[in-house]
Parts: structure tokens; sequence; C-alpha cells
């Protein structure tokens, strides 16, 4: 199972529970497909720097999830086709596996 962040841009326009429905469907996608939700961010109401399809603001939530390269497609797939989305990135968190390979590299020495 691999690490991933899924940032989410919501149409300010949604109410409280419609914003729920949302993000529980994200949330039973996750878990359908035998991955973990580690970790949800509220990050709140936003000003957009430009419009997006004609929103000046968004409901911007972060969530850590774990699962398969599977899940993710599926997640995409939903978002792209949801009109209360207005954007939404999902990256690999590889910040463990970075940290160790620096921690297993050799030091640099310019004196040498």
């Amino acid at each position: 199972m691999r690490k991933y962040e899924t940032v989410l841009m919501w149409s300010a326009s949604l109410s409280e529970a419609d914003l729920k429905k949302e993000t529980d469907k994200v949330q039973e996608i996750v878990t359908n497909g035998e991955g973990e939700l580690t970790g949800f961010d509220d990050w709140g109401r936003r000003q957009l720097a430009y419009l997006i399809n004609k929103e000046s603001e968004a409901v911007y939530h972060f969530v850590h999830w774990t699962g398969s390269s599977e899940v993710k497609l599926a997640i995409d797939k939903m978002l792209r086709i949801n009109d209360n989305c207005l954007r939404h990135l999902t990256l690999k968190d590889d910040r463990d596996v970075m940290k160790k390979s620096y921690d297993d590299s050799p030091a640099f020495d310019a004196g040498e």
C-alpha cells in the first residue's frame, strides 16, 4: 500500500451537509478499495486567486490515505465528473522513502 495526499477544492455554495456527503464519497472509495483514511484536514473557505467555474471562493480539504493505484484512479475519476469539485490533486507521499535514501547516502565532503 502506498501513501497518498489529496487536496480537494469544493464549491463554496455547498452546505455543510453536502460537503460531508462529498467527502464521505471519497472515504467510501478508499475503504472499498481496501485502503485506509489516515488523516483529514479542513482548511476552510478561502478566496481564489482567479475565478474557477464562475466561483470566487472554495472550501479546501486535505486528505491523507493509503491504498493502491487503482483506488487513486477511482478517486480521480469520481472527482473529474463531480460538478461540486472545482479542482483536485492527488500526489504520492514518498517523504519517508526520500528521507531514508538521504540518510543512507554518504555525506558529501568538499574537502576531499
